[in-house]
């Protein structure tokens, strides 16, 4: 019995894409670290917010796998659910309790923390669940996403519990627009096929793969243009932090060429580097922020 427990929760943690986790995960904490400068830190608290987030983003994604069952089964994924080791119902029980569990953590905080992970929970649900799921559209997605990143950073200021500084706002505006806006059209080459079974509107579907590559690249160069020049203005601790995304727009550029429909791994490889990018950038934060304090 308990091996079976450990093998379903197992099993709903793969779903719900272990790499997605970490990246939430380090926004969190990127909030809560920016957030509170110097030693008055809340690690109690910000322990709490964080595994509280972590558990709501498990429900969002796992109800998100349920969600693209056939998209899954039509691009050949090996996720949990569509190859069958994990059924539907027990993902949708596990959904309702994960969420239920991060609210009450999240509500532990304080009324405006739990607010703001009902308001994620929700826009979790909104985006795949009807009546009109939000990830049918590019725009909607890319809104999506946006909003997800940044209430995720909010959130974790407030575990934090201090003011907002120059540090915080650049970061999070800069690494929501990297998530929203790059890491939203990256995501969206690799399933093309089944998207497009599935009546979705994605940003290569609607405008051709050739025309979202190049967009691709021009938000990748966008936000590190962006990105370095607030950091000259306002904070130059971040100066690492602007050189990782530089590296990562560059690898994207790099692994968008001659993309295809027909050679899905090579499709995915841009998504790859703006993920690992993502997470390079906010361990270098935490690296800067151990070794000088932000302020």
């Amino acid at each position: 019995m308990a091996t079976r427990t450990w093998q379903t929760a197992w099993n709903c943690f793969r779903e719900a894409r272990p790499v997605v986790q970490c990246a939430f995960l380090l926004r969190y904490l990127a909030g809560a670290l920016l957030g509170g400068p110097g030693g008055s830190l809340h690690p109690g608290r910000i322990a709490l917010g964080a595994f509280g987030w972590f558990l709501a983003t498990t429900a969002i994604y796992l109800f998100n796998g349920v969600a693209d069952l056939p998209e899954d089964i039509r691009n050949g994924s090996t996720r949990p659910i569509a190859d069958g080791r994990l059924a539907v119902e027990t993902a949708l029980a596990s959904t309702g309790l994960l969420a239920a569990a991060g609210l009450v953590c999240s509500f532990a905080l304080g009324f405006a923390s739990g607010a703001l992970a009902m308001v994620y929970v929700i826009l979790g649900y909104a985006y795949s669940g009807p009546p009109f799921p939000l990830k049918k559209t590019y725009w909607s997605c890319t809104v999506t996403g946006l909003a997800g990143g940044m209430i995720t950073y909010l959130a974790g200021f407030l575990a934090g519990g201090h003011r907002p500084d120059s540090s915080l706002l650049v970061f999070a505006g800069m690494m929501t627009l990297w998530m929203g806006g790059v890491g939203a059209v990256a995501k969206e080459f690799p399933d093309i096929e089944g998207d497009r079974s599935a009546g979705r509107r994605t940003w290569p579907i609607v405008f051709g793969v050739p025309r979202a590559t190049r967009l691709l690249r021009l938000l990748a160069a966008g936000v590190v243009l962006v990105f370095g020049t607030l950091v000259e203005l306002y904070t130059t601790r971040l100066l690492w932090c602007v050189v990782t995304v530089l590296v990562g727009a560059i690898a994207i550029g790099v692994t968008s060429k001659g993309l295809t429909r027909g050679e899905s791994a090579a499709r995915r490889r841009p998504y790859i580097a703006f993920m690992w990018t993502q997470h390079a950038t906010h361990l270098v934060l935490g690296i800067t922020v151990l070794a000088t304090p932000l302020g």
